[in-house]
């Protein structure tokens, strides 16, 4: 077996209370670059996402009766089941079950505090300092320590006590009213965009306390707001409202796949054979379109003088996506981008979970996804941060390279090898239910 090479932030201790998937990615991404992130959760107030569908199924295991997903905690398949979402930003964490409504657990997470280099929560704002443990505090606990708090809008102003999810935070920013097709409701993001972008920011956050740390010796609080990276992306429709008197959504705007500026078309998804299965094609120029035509085999509606530039293609585009759907319609969707690359024009397959995994072979050259073990759902693929170092490694198992925890699966083995409690004391607080 190879030697496991460190990673940049090996030695590197987090004290984790973040939850949802906001927080939880800054810290997976920190343990993913080697540092030791322990997870302090509880079994009476759970990780929300511990509890969410999908769940990862077992042997037996009935098929869901309709597709999708519905964001509602599902207690009865226990802590350990479910969350796959829980499970992508928790792999090499360990877990510490405390019950932090109960002064011994309370004094535990202190002294958890004194032995971490970094603390990170994405409570509400104000939730440290209702237990009594104010930046202040922390830093009497720990005078070099990094605090990351990761709020929906941060620590400070009229709104801090709001509270965001990535589909709230994306609501307020604009974002939400800004995707969609012309001509219908906004659409929405389909995934919590902001739960990522925000996860990203407070890992850059995290680096950044450490590295001041380095340099001065000294800690600090970062105020890290989830909505704020989202902001810049509305700024163009802003300024336009502002410069032009012009409202974001317009017959044409947004213009779904389309592309209006530069002008391109096709450039578009169209269906093909199966159940929602889908190609994107798009002619970067004329050009293009007459390779297009040669891979189609050169139908008699493609020859219309209409289609000839792409100001007649942009005009008419409706019925040219129309007919170039009735041809993809009859043919395999890797089928068609193969033959539609090979023409010179760019094209690929819509692809979905299964692809990603099983079919991408460039994600596969990258080593994207790693298989880990889980102590109660077995090995399943867990996808690597998206970049790689010449010197050192970024692994989803994070130092240990494991799974996610089961919740508190670590708890004895922290309070003991770390806190240095013996294991008469251990068994005695879990009795007296403070290792909840």
């Amino acid at each position: 077996m190879a030697a496991i090479r460190e990673g940049p932030l090996a030695g590197t201790r987090i004290v984790d209370l973040t939850r949802l998937g906001y927080g939880a990615q800054a810290t997976a991404l920190c343990g993913a670059m080697g540092a030791e992130v322990i997870r302090v959760e509880s079994r009476s107030r759970p990780d929300p996402v511990r509890l969410m569908p999908p769940f990862v199924p077992l042997p037996g295991d009935p098929l869901p009766k309709e597709p999708g997903l519905a964001a509602v905690a599902t207690p009865d398949k226990g802590f350990n089941r479910g969350g796959i979402f829980f499970k992508y930003n928790t792999g090499g964490k360990r877990s510490v079950a405390l019950n932090l409504k109960d002064p011994r657990g309370l004094d535990l997470l202190r002294r958890l505090i004194t032995r971490a280099d970094a603390l990170t929560e994405s409570f509400s704002s104000g939730a440290l300092v209702r237990m009594g443990l104010p930046y202040e505090e922390l830093r009497r606990l720990k005078p070099d320590l990094v605090y990351v708090s990761m709020s929906g809008l941060g620590h400070r102003g009229r709104d801090a006590a709001h509270v965001t999810l990535g589909p709230t935070a994306q609501a307020l920013t604009g974002l939400t009213y800004m995707l969609g097709l012309p001509g219908r409701r906004p659409a929405g993001w389909s995934f919590s965009y902001l739960d990522h972008m925000g996860g990203y920011l407070g890992a850059c956050a995290i680096l950044l306390g450490l590295h001041h740390r380095s340099l001065t010796g000294e800690g600090q609080h970062i105020d890290v707001s989830q909505i704020e990276p989202g902001i810049p992306l509305a700024g163009p429709a802003a300024l336009d409202r502002q410069a032009n008197g012009r409202s974001y959504r317009r017959p044409d705007t947004p213009p779904g796949n389309r592309s209006a500026a530069p002008p391109m078309a096709p450039h578009n998804v169209y269906r093909c054979a199966g159940i929602e299965q889908w190609v994107a094609i798009v002619c970067r120029d004329d050009d293009d379109w007459c390779r297009l035509r040669a891979a189609m085999d050169d139908p008699e509606w493609a020859r219309d003088p209409r289609f000839d530039d792409v100001g007649g293609r942009q005009a008419h585009e409706d019925e040219l996506d129309e007919r170039i759907a009735n041809w993809t319609a009859s043919h395999e969707r890797y089928e068609v981008a193969d033959r539609v690359v090979a023409a010179g024009v760019p094209a690929a397959a819509v692809q979905d979970a299964r692809d990603r995994v099983d079919r991408d072979p460039q994600l596969r050259a990258r080593g994207y996804f790693v298989p880990l073990r889980h102590a109660e759902t077995g090995e399943w693929p867990f996808e690597r941060p998206p970049f790689r170092l010449s010197d050192g490694d970024v692994h989803p198992g994070g130092a240990i390279r494991r799974g996610p925890p089961c919740l508190g699966e670590d708890t004895h083995g922290v309070l003991r090898d770390l806190l240095g409690l013996a294991d008469a004391e251990i068994a005695a607080l879990a009795e007296g239910g403070v290792l909840a």
